[in-house]
């Protein structure tokens, strides 16, 4: 009887080591395949948000950076520019007798002052027709070079007229008017004619009135 218990009891054993055995082989298999599935989503989520972040924020930001530096170049570029010339409106125009003691060539100084308020520039040579009783007298422009200037606000510039007067003792040609057209300018001004109230009559080929350029005579000046 012994024997028998020993036998049966053996054999329990061995059959619970067995049944034993096969539940611990599926546990670890599924438990695996169940961890591996699960982590596998959240890896390739982030591979592809990733990528998907960067170009987005590298576009937006030349985009952004480009109207400010094109802004910055223009007003750089405005503040070289040149002053405007000065217009027949932005001047002041007169006209005064400069003669000095007793040239034979009479001088007539014409001013031109700057009221526009801001700075212009001016440059060659005026128009000039003395209005006459004969008709309008052009003046011819005298072999002189300007480099131009800039007036300021308020500030003057010059040139000269220059003729011989008559000394003939005979009526000459009377001199009624002056028409001054600043340099490039369409307008005109009518001044009143201060120098000597007559020209000689005379068929030289040479000029009976000449002019100098933008500050070839100061006030006062021959």
């Amino acid at each position: 009887m012994r024997t028998s218990r020993i036998a049966v009891t053996a054999a329990a054993v061995v059959a619970g080591l067995s049944l034993s055995a096969c539940g611990g082989d599926d546990s670890p298999v599924n438990a695996g395949s169940a961890s591996s599935s699960s982590s596998s989503p959240p890896a390739e989520g982030q591979t592809e948000s990733a990528p998907a972040e960067q170009p987005e924020g590298g576009a937006g930001s030349p985009d952004e950076e480009a109207p400010d530096q094109g802004s910055a170049g223009q007003g750089s570029a405005g503040t070289g520019t040149k002053p405007e010339r000065c217009h027949t409106d932005d001047l002041t125009i007169t006209a005064s007798d400069a003669t000095i003691g007793g040239d034979e060539t009479k001088t007539v100084a014409v001013t031109l002052l700057n009221k526009s308020g801001r700075e212009c520039s001016i440059k060659g040579f005026a128009g000039v027709n003395l209005l006459s009783s004969e008709g309008a007298i052009p003046a011819a422009r005298r072999d002189q070079k300007d480099d131009g200037t800039v007036l300021k606000s308020g500030e003057p510039t010059y040139f000269g007229i220059f003729y011989k007067a008559n000394e003939s003792g005979g009526s000459g040609v009377r001199i009624k008017g002056l028409v001054v057209t600043p340099p490039d300018e369409k307008k005109s001004v009518t001044l009143k004619w201060p120098g000597e109230p007559s020209l000689p009559v005379t068929d030289s080929p040479d000029p009976s009135v000449e002019i100098g350029p933008m500050g070839s005579v100061g006030q006062g000046q021959g």
